[in-house]
């Protein structure tokens, strides 16, 4: 029996595909080589407790509220059709009526509220894409698909990058490698480069902490490197998560055994924190300290032992 849910798991079929899209990043520098444009698509099967990103997780569009900017006007209550919006004990608040509409987007002059989500079909985002040509050509950089997840919305994922390729953009995806082996390998394999994010080694470890294990992810990322399939493995390393002497043996053994060309490892940051109070979500990781420089030292070391190529910020 299969761990990996149908392909369908968006509303994203027919003809006419299209993706939900939170951002487009331009001048990104972090993402893949040269100055790139980052993609960002919404919805990801992974719920990654720390996750930088949580307006990226739901498919759908996300509403966004901007506390500091509100000017309790209250234009937004009375423009909304749902009547969704209210103010108590001097809060602002959205109740679960809320359709999306946007209408009080529109109405908030102090622009303290956001629709996150724009759809876009592959032909569309090329367009967006195509005004940084020149920053692709004089750095030798290109496009990056991010999210979210982009092999969970295959369909798309696979047109965008031919439509890139057809336009001589060089492309990358950073992808947790969570899916079936035939919609992984329909949309990495177009890549010019995989930015292969790996959580944990641990089976168990990685189910608690990502909400799904990671047996097909791991043989996503040997089926690539068996290949020979320009790849960058890249570790975001979080206190409290994989970060013990025990997590960073495994990914030692593990990636010592695959040989990847290159292993990157992120830092944990708390940027993200302030994103889950604006769409009106717990974060659990807000007293979490980024790693310490030597913690992070250690843990460059034992990889290096063991023969692998180690970037970290």
């Amino acid at each position: 029996m299969s761990v990996i849910g149908p392909l369908d798991m968006h509303p994203n079929r027919g003809p006419e595909v299209s993706a939900t899209i939170f951002n487009i990043m331009r001048f990104a520098t972090q993402d893949g080589p040269g100055i790139r444009t980052a993609i960002f698509l919404k919805g990801c099967p992974l719920a990654c407790l720390w996750c930088h990103n949580p307006e990226g997780r739901a498919f759908r569009p996300d509403r966004a509220y901007f506390e500091e900017r509100c000017r309790h006007c209250l234009e937004c209550a009375s423009i909304c059709p749902q009547h969704a919006i209210s103010e108590i004990d001097g809060e602002v608040q959205t109740s679960d009526n809320c359709d999306l509409c946007g209408q009080c987007v529109d109405a908030c002059m102090a622009e303290a509220r956001q629709i996150v989500g724009k759809r876009y079909t592959p032909s569309e985002l090329v367009a967006e894409v195509e005004k940084d040509l020149v920053f692709f050509d004089d750095s030798g950089g290109g496009v990056t698909l991010t999210g979210g997840e982009p092999t969970a919305q295959p369909e798309f994922a696979a047109a965008f990058l031919d439509l890139c390729r057809d336009r001589g953009i060089r492309t990358a995806i950073e992808t947790c490698g969570f899916a079936q082996p035939a919609t992984f390998r329909s949309v990495a394999w177009r890549a010019d480069l995989v930015l292969f994010d790996l959580k944990l080694i641990d089976r168990e470890k990685h189910l608690r902490q990502t909400g799904v294990p990671n047996d097909p992810i791991l043989a996503n990322l040997e089926e690539l490197l068996r290949r020979g399939l320009p790849v960058k493995v890249r570790i975001p390393v979080v206190p409290g998560v994989n970060d013990t002497r025990d997590d960073m043996r495994d990914f030692a053994t593990y990636l010592g055994r695959l040989r990847p060309a290159s292993v990157e490892l992120l830092p944990y940051h708390r940027i993200g924190g302030e994103k889950y109070r604006r769409l009106g979500l717990a974060f659990e990781f807000n007293d979490t300290p980024p790693p310490a420089g030597s913690d992070l030292a250690r843990f460059r070391d034992v990889l290096a032992r063991a023969g692998l190529c180690v970037q970290s910020d």
